[in-house]
C-alpha cells in the first residue's frame, strides 16, 4: 500500500466514524402514558429527548397537554443507536417511510421549545348554529355556519356559504 492508498483508507474510516457519531433529531412513536418511561430509558443510554407540551384553556380550567400526542423527539445517531431506540420499552417504533427515516432540523426543535415554553392556547368551543369565518387554509375568507360540533371540541362540521346573494 502506498501513502495515497493509506490516506484514502484513513479518510474513509474517519468519515464513517463521524457519520456514526453524528446525532440528529428523529420522531419516535410511543405507547400511551409511556412518556416518562421512554424518557428515562433513553436518558440512561445518553439520548436526549423532547416531548413538547402546551398549556390549553378549556372553559375555566387550564391544563397542560402534549403538542403531538404519542410522538416524541429523540436526538441520536441513526447508525449507532437506531436499534436501541426502536426497541426501548414504551416505544412503538421510530417513525420512518419504508427505509427512509426522516430527521427533524435543530431549528424546528428550537422553535417548538420556544412555543412549548408555557404559552396558553385557548381552545375554541363552537356551538351549533354559530356563524364562523375561516382565517387559514384553502377556504380562507369563507363564512359558514356550524352544523355539528364533534366530540372533544376538536372538530366541527361547517356549512360554507359559497355565494353571496
Amino acid at each position: 500500500m502506498n501513502v495515497l492508498e493509506l490516506n484514502l483508507l484513513f479518510q474513509h474510516k474517519v468519515s464513517t466514524v463521524e457519520r456514526m457519531e453524528k446525532k440528529n433529531w428523529y420522531i419516535i412513536h410511543i405507547k400511551p402514558a409511556k412518556e416518562q418511561v421512554v424518557k428515562a430509558q433513553l436518558s440512561r443510554i445518553g439520548i436526549e429527548t423532547f416531548y413538547p407540551k402546551i398549556r390549553v384553556k378549556k372553559g375555566k380550567t387550564e391544563k397542560v397537554e402534549p403538542m403531538f400526542p404519542l410522538y416524541m423527539f429523540a436526538k441520536f445517531s441513526l447508525e449507532k443507536d437506531f436499534i436501541n431506540v426502536n426497541y426501548t420499552r414504551g416505544v412503538r417504533r421510530v417513525v420512518r417511510f419504508g427505509e427512509n427515516v426522516p430527521s427533524v432540523s435543530e431549528e424546528l426543535i428550537q422553535s417548538l421549545k420556544k412555543i412549548s415554553g408555557g404559552k396558553l392556547v385557548k381552545e375554541e368551543t363552537f356551538k351549533e348554529g354559530e356563524t364562523v369565518e375561516i382565517f387559514e387554509g384553502p377556504f380562507r375568507g369563507f363564512i359558514g355556519e356550524v352544523l355539528k360540533a364533534k366530540s372533544g371540541g376538536e372538530r366541527v362540521i361547517v356549512l360554507l356559504k359559497a355565494a353571496k346573494i
